[in-house]
């Protein structure tokens, strides 16, 4: 069986789009990096990658942080 692939595989430019969004939900809601990975199970560095696009990150990952501040990733 292939091994499946669950990465955005977005370009740079789209992650760097997508962090910024991640980035200002996360300030209008008065939380820390580091209490949006605790609430979302990921490290502090991954929101930080995450949010300055450095990260390939999982779609998974994605969606759990959106649900969190109540949005689907139509959103993005």
């Amino acid at each position: 069986m292939p091994k499946r692939n669950f990465n955005t595989n977005l370009t740079k430019q789209e992650r760097e789009r997508i962090g910024e969004l991640v980035k200002v939900l996360r300030n209008n809601s008065g939380i820390s990096q580091k209490e949006l990975a605790f609430k979302v199970g990921v490290s502090p560095a991954r929101i930080t990658q995450i949010e300055k696009g450095t990260l390939d990150y999982r779609i998974d990952t994605l969606i759990v942080i959106l649900d969190h501040f109540g949005r689907k990733i139509g959103f993005i």
